[in-house]
């Protein structure tokens, strides 16, 4: 059995914050299970709304770095999870 290559920029931290994921003005309440400089691996209730390539804004509601907004783009849908790179860094800077 091969192992993947990891095709990541950034390593993930594994997290568990509230969020709240804008799509065209529709919010998605979930949360995030890892999160990277560039990005969130959210779990959410099942939708068509999220399509790979949608722009989205993610509330994240969390004490241990701040809340805090973000913009990104769905790169990932498996079923209830999803992948979204963010245009700004993730602040997760006090947590590594």
């Amino acid at each position: 059995m091969s192992s993947i290559p990891e095709r990541r920029r950034h390593p993930r931290i594994p997290v568990s914050w509230p969020v709240r994921l804008w799509v065209d003005d529709e919010p998605l309440l979930g949360r995030a299970e890892d999160a990277s400089r560039h990005g969130l691996w959210v779990t959410i209730a099942p939708t068509t709304a999220l399509k790979l390539g949608k722009a989205c804004w993610i509330d994240v509601l969390t004490e241990e770095v701040g809340s805090f907004t973000v913009a990104g783009e769905v790169r990932h849908v498996r079923g209830r999870r999803v992948g979204v790179e963010t245009i700004r860094p993730v602040p997760i800077a006090r947590l590594e």
